[in-house]
């Protein structure tokens, strides 16, 4: 995914400045630096220094009224009015953030009027929001020790979320196919991914095939030697057969249309007309996969909504697997989780392995194309849907479900799959939980626990959320 663009604004009072003393600006500058440098390591971030004055005021609005950030990240230093931040918080019309970063670990007799003035983080956290809510303006408060990576990283995750939410509204969404016959659980009508504000970009079937049917030879071949090779671990095996080639034909074609149209996601319904129904057609595993890889994830049979799901887990956890939650192992209580083919890349560990090979009967049946099984890297996991739950409301619900990859499943798959080992336990009522958020059979485990993650990102997006808890 783009790098989000981050507009970083301080708060600051200047009425207590006298009593703060002569150094009080460099001291909340270096504040609001502290709190702001670790987020250029996945975001590119103009630190617009303190709001002290009107003139102060009128400069944060012309800049960010000009060059429209994707978040805006509010940091007080200490007390802050919040009128003047909320004229830059209305030019910006964008997700805000509020890092509250606290940099006091002890009070003694030596705290006086000064320190207290120089430490009112709390209260200027609490003024901005205050006015943002009285204005109908969500944004999420971070509270934490500035000392403390994990202060850190939860501002980074609440900026991941902002700026996913940002990109919600207006989401163009592609959907190649209709569902299978008899999902009409998985997919959306215009009307539908409207009510929250998601553009369905329909692709038809005549366009799709001239498309593919446009790609040449060479366009092929260099996918092949070089782009394919790039995006797959270090050390992929690459099974060679009479049909890769279909595959690789669909992923390039795939590639080009997702750029042509500014697509964020989507969804391919390979068996049927737009995979297998095509001249020298195939299953769509390896370009599905290749796009997830690329950060615009595309899901099959045409589930939409676990294409939203899929969006959202990879760009809050940086990897997300388009699965199920198949079979309950009884003696360990843990998820078995598989698909028919698909991967992401990301989820592979350093050193692991990872296998395109010809689809054969490995995809459930037999048929043209490739499928992928690569190892997935272990630790916290969260496995992500998306519903449309009319019982709730009438925009989407998302679920999440926290726990772990503990290791490497040894069946007799030979697609991506693995152990998920659910906080909630045991897995037979995690399972029923999940069934009850109203998410599609399809699923996106994703890596990292994202749970507050999506909760920020549910809540500024304007969508429900059903967690199943541990």
């Amino acid at each position: 995914m783009k790098r989000p663009r981050v507009a970083a604004v301080g708060g600051y009072m200047a009425y207590f400045e006298t009593v703060m003393g002569p150094d009080a600006r460099r001291q909340r500058t270096a504040h609001l630096d502290q709190v702001t440098a670790p987020l250029s390591a996945f975001a590119d971030v103009s630190n617009l220094g303190l709001l002290v004055n009107p003139a102060d005021a009128a400069r944060l609005v012309e800049l960010v009224g000009r060059d429209r950030p994707d978040v805006l990240l509010i940091v007080p230093t200490m007390a802050t009015p919040p009128g003047p931040m909320l004229s830059v918080i209305e030019a910006a019309g964008v997700p805000v953030v509020i890092a509250c970063g606290h940099d006091l670990h002890a009070i003694g007799a030596d705290y006086d009027k000064a320190a207290l003035c120089r430490h009112s983080v709390n209260v200027g956290a609490t003024m901005v929001e205050s006015l943002m809510r009285r204005r109908g303006l969500v944004p999420t408060t971070v509270v934490g020790d500035i000392g403390d990576a994990v202060f850190h990283e939860r501002v980074a995750t609440a900026v991941r979320a902002a700026h996913l939410a940002a990109q919600m509204k207006g989401l163009r969404l592609g959907r190649l196919g209709l569902p299978m016959p008899g999902y009409d659980h998985v997919g959306l009508t215009l009307e539908e991914a409207a009510d929250s504000d998601i553009m369905l970009v329909d692709v038809p079937l005549a366009d799709w095939a001239a498309r593919v049917a446009a790609v040449t030879p060479e366009q092929v071949e260099t996918f092949l030697a070089t782009e394919l090779p790039a995006l797959a671990p270090p050390g992929t095996v690459i099974g060679r057969d009479q049909n890769w080639r279909r595959a690789a034909r669909l992923a390039v074609a795939l590639a080009r249309l997702s750029a042509d149209e500014g697509l964020n996601a989507g969804s391919l319904t390979c068996r049927g007309d737009f995979g297998l129904g095509l001249p020298d057609g195939s299953i769509g595993c390896l370009a599905t996969s290749i796009m997830t890889a690329r950060g615009i994830p595309f899901s099959a049979t045409g589930d939409l909504l676990v294409a939203v799901a899929m969006l959202m887990g990879r760009g809050l956890g940086g990897a997300t697997l388009y699965c199920e939650l198949d079979a309950i192992d009884r003696d360990t209580d843990r998820f078995l989780v598989a698909n028919t083919g698909e991967g992401d890349f990301a989820w592979t560990p350093e050193g692991g392995r990872c296998v395109i090979r010809p689809a054969g009967s490995h995809s459930g049946t037999e048929v043209p194309g490739l499928v992928i099984e690569h190892d997935l890297d272990t630790g916290p996991a969260t496995m992500v849907g998306a519903a449309l739950d009319r019982s709730r409301g009438m925009r989407l619900t998302l679920a999440a479900m926290e726990g772990r990859v503990p290791g490497p499943a040894t069946t007799g798959l030979r697609v991506t799959h693995g152990w998920f080992e659910t906080n909630h336990r045991p897995a037979v009522r995690a399972m029923e939980r999940w069934i009850a958020t109203g998410a599609t059979h399809h699923g996106a485990l994703s890596r990292g626990h994202l749970a507050e993650g999506l909760s920020w990102l549910a809540r500024q997006a304007g969508f429900g959320l059903e967690m199943v808890d541990g």
